[in-house]
Order: structure tokens, then sequence, then C-alpha cells
């Protein structure tokens, strides 16, 4: 079985607005390419899903997006947005300190 290894198109304007909010609220984070998995000679690919990590202190958020309409906390059952993303930063920086 051989497989082909594309890189999911990203969306740079939306990186750097989730990295201005990281920043706003002083925190880090990494993002990880996404990368599209086809079978060759089949009609099947997989999606894996760009990822965001955010590290505040010792917390950790796993974000996912496919594009900026698609943006999950953890998991695909956890639709977020950039302003409650930004809420949830805020919250957590609060319970840390």
């Amino acid at each position: 079985m051989n497989f082909l290894i594309d890189d999911l198109n990203k969306n740079v304007q939306f990186e750097s607005k989730i990295k201005n909010i990281c920043s706003f609220n002083n925190v880090k984070c990494e993002f990880q390419q996404g990368k599209i998995l086809t079978i060759k000679n089949t009609n099947i690919s997989f999606i894996k899903p760009h990822q965001i990590n955010i590290n505040i202190k010792d917390k950790q958020i796993i974000l996912i997006y496919i594009n900026e309409d698609n943006l999950f906390l953890y998991n695909r059952t956890m639709p977020i947005t950039t302003k409650q993303l930004d809420t949830l930063l805020k919250e957590l920086k609060k319970e840390v300190i």
C-alpha cells in the first residue's frame, strides 16, 4: 500500500489572528502543519487537521482546525470561535495566577 502525503493549505491570516490573541494574553502557542494522506490508486484520503498547542504555565490547550470556519477545542465535538478562545485564555490566566 503506497501513500501520498501532502500539506494541508494554511490560512496565514487566521494563524496570525490566533498568534495575536495568544500574544495579548501573554501565552505561548505552537502550530503544527496539517496533512492530507491519500492511498494511491484509490479514492481514499484522510485529513489530519492543523493543530495549535497553547501553553499557560502547566496547562495545555489543544485546538484543531482545517480552515477559519472550522476551529475546535480538543476534538470536533467542541467548536469554538476566536472570541471564545480569547475569553477562555483570560479566564484560565486568572485561575493559574
